[in-house]
């Protein structure tokens, strides 16, 4: 054999163990993944073939008492994206997605942000939702056509709120919207997911999720769940297992939605014509319960807050709106806002005087335009001798700050609290409401005590640092003493000063139980305050807690809870007191009352008790000559009281000719005064 073929043959000796060697490498690895890791890859096989979907549950809706549907849900389409691990992946995407989109309001940079916050990885992040019309359509079937270009976008139908009737009841009812991350952590034992909308303020909020003995009662159902087979494209090819979503209870408010609309369109029509005015002007709030059991039958809050606005991508059209900080639509003005209720408040100093027999019906007092006590308080009109009830018809300050004066200020505060001004109502319908101010020597006390001290401590801290300052330009030890002496000179009349003024700020007054007797000065309340304690005086003295929610429905209409009335207290005051100050609210709506011109021309079966309050603002830049809220309350029928109204038009001036004509409306609404005989005639055949 010669040289070079033995070489050849060393080389295919060589060249056949190699082939050998890889063969049998081959074979181990197909050994190991067909044999050894055969589970393994089946299940993740299973796993990337098989999808779990969650199904969105339908949220209950709410619904007025006469039966509107004032919150319910709608048929949309939500965007997705889902995490990649392949970042250069994930942006291509999301270019695609941008493109596809085509809204102004979404690129890509936003987007990127939304997916940095999103900590939860392994779950689909809500990108958009698109509404169920032509162009929500026409913008899915593109995202279809191009799915192969859309790894990780998931689309899915589910229900979105919606409010049929815009801005009615807004503040009411409130809104839902994307779960923020501390309230995942809140309600982490809910199983909420980083997509769920959720109740954030109103009825939304509060019913949310209403236990009833350990079984959810709210508003937010029950997931379902849906497993589907997908393809390498993720279209879903077959569904394996279904469990349907449980819809939430319904929720049926004490609201009365055309007594709710008569008031808002009323106090629209007010609040505009008060503008012409006065500029300021542009809100105020009302609220109209039910005597014999608290329920709310109208709330409103102006300017209007459009629930819609923060579901269907409205609000950024409209941030510049809802950012005002003067009219701030959000604020719902009838149990958060807190304000002087002027000569509304005159019923309470009434109550007091005439029930510790300070004064008596017979009693007079001469009024010629100011009381006679040191700071001689204005009245705002010369009314001559006036008794207990003329001083409420005409609504006289000199009559009812005498009685102050002859009564006393602990009276006063301790009539008030009885029937719940200057604490919050407990509603617990309720999020957000104010306790607002009855002021009392030991209130005033406790505020001015603090105010005080941090006003002194201010002064100390600017002259220590002003001598601080000279004493290190002064260039002779003669200069720096002097600088010594002048300063111990200026902290000795600040002292001075602090101890005139802190006794003078923390001690009451007599015009302090002047000011407060006829609602002005510190005394703050509100709406929902005012409106509940007019309520009480009509039903003999009885608070009850006011309440929205009449009962929970089940989906399929059965009452799953009935809320019945709460007395909060029962004022300590005699029948007879309460009937003479009903008589002396019935003379404000008769001839030679502040309110006649307003119910003048109602029937004999619907009278109406009242109380006019024209209130100094007490805000910084007004001017007290011609800046005031117009207040106004009322009930009626006086013979048989059913509703109460209490409301306020700010800068409208006197509550007669603001807030009155609000009441007026309501009265007309709720006794079928505005219907034609002919529209009552049909209402009886379809009663009967």
């Amino acid at each position: 054999m010669t040289l070079s073929r033995k070489i050849l043959q060393k080389k295919l000796t060589v060249f056949l163990y190699i082939i050998a060697l890889m063969f049998v490498i081959l074979v181990t690895r197909l050994f190991q993944l067909q044999i050894i890791n055969a589970h393994e890859f089946r299940t993740q096989s299973e796993e990337n073939r098989i999808r779990i979907i969650s199904k969105e549950a339908r949220r209950g809706d709410i619904i007025s008492a006469d039966g509107k549907v004032l919150a319910t849900s709608m048929p949309v389409f939500t965007i997705s994206i889902s995490h990649l691990t392949d970042r250069s992946k994930q942006q291509k995407v999301i270019e695609n997605l941008v493109e596809i989109l085509d809204d102004p309001n979404l690129d890509q940079e936003v987007i990127n942000e939304k997916l940095k916050g999103h900590t939860r990885k392994f779950e689909p992040l809500e990108i958009v939702t698109l509404q169920w019309d032509e162009r929500g359509i026409e913008t899915i079937t593109r995202l279809e056509e191009r799915r192969g270009d859309l790894p990780g976008v998931v689309i899915e139908e589910v229900p979105h709120r919606y409010y049929p009737f815009d801005s009615l009841a807004g503040h009411i009812l409130g809104y839902v919207g994307q779960i923020s991350q501390r309230e995942l952590e809140i309600f982490q034992e809910h199983n909420y997911s980083i997509n769920d909308k959720i109740g954030k303020t109103g009825i939304e909020r509060v019913a949310e999720l209403m236990d009833i003995n350990g079984t959810p009662a709210g508003l937010r159902g029950k997931k379902g769940v849906q497993q589907v087979e997908v393809n390498v494209s993720n279209r879903p090819i077959r569904e394996l297992v279904n469990i349907p979503s449980t819809p939430g209870n319904n929720v049926l408010l004490t609201l009365d939605a055309q007594l709710q609309q008569a008031m808002e369109t009323a106090m629209d029509e007010v609040i505009e014509r008060v503008k012409k005015e006065n500029p300021k002007a542009g809100a105020g709030g009302a609220v109209v319960i039910d005597i014999k059991t608290g329920a709310i039958l109208a709330l409103a809050s102006k300017p209007d807050m459009n629930p819609n606005d923060f579901v269907d991508g409205s609000f950024n059209e409209k941030r510049d709106y809802y950012n005002d900080l003067t009219l701030k639509p959000e604020f719902n003005r009838s149990v958060r806002g807190t304000y002087p209720p002027g000569s509304t408040f005159k019923m309470v100093t009434l109550l007091a005087a005439l029930e510790n027999n300070a004064v008596n019906l017979k009693d007079s007092v001469v009024c010629s335009g100011a009381y006679w006590r040191p700071p001689f308080i204005r009245c705002w009109g010369v009314h001559g001798r006036v008794d207990f009830h003329r001083a409420l018809a005409v609504s006289c300050n000199t009559y009812v700050q005498n009685a102050a004066h002859l009564t006393g200020i602990d009276s006063i505060v301790n009539m008030g609290k009885q029937f719940g001004l200057g604490m919050k109502t407990g509603s617990p319908d309720i999020l957000g409401e104010e306790a607002g101010i009855l002021p009392s020597p030991e209130w005033k006390k406790g505020i001015s005590d603090i105010l005080v001290k941090r006003k002194f401590e201010k002064r100390r801290d600017n002259l220590e640092k002003k001598y601080q300052t000279l004493r290190g330009e002064a260039r002779t030890f003669e200069e720096f003493q002097e600088l010594d002496r002048q300063r111990d000179r200026e902290l000795a009349n600040l002292e001075a000063q602090y101890r005139i003024e802190y006794n003078f700020e923390t001690n009451w007054h007599p015009f302090d139980t002047y000011n407060t007797s006829i609602g002005q000065g510190s005394v703050n309340l509100t709406i929902l305050q005012l409106a509940n304690f007019t309520a009480a005086i009509a039903n003999g003295g009885t608070r009850y807690v006011p309440y929205l929610i009449d009962k929970i429905l089940s989906p399929q209409g059965d009452v799953v809870v009935d809320y019945e009335p709460e007395i909060a207290g029962v004022a300590e005051v005699s029948a007879k007191t309460l009937e003479e100050v009903i008589k002396g609210m019935h003379d404000v709506t008769r001839p030679g009352g502040t309110a006649y011109y307003l119910f003048r021309e109602f029937p004999p079966n619907v009278t109406v008790a009242a109380k006019t309050g024209t209130a100094q603002t007490g805000r910084v830049g007004d001017d007290k000559r011609k800046d005031f809220h117009g207040v106004f309350v009322a009930f009626a029928p006086v013979e048989n009281p059913q509703i109460a109204f209490a409301g306020l038009i700010e800068y409208g001036r006197t509550g007669s000719a603001s807030a009155g004509y609000v009441a007026k409306a309501v009265f007309e609404e709720y006794f079928g005064l505005n219907k034609t005989e002919l529209e009552e005639e049909m209402l009886m055949n379809l009663a009967e």
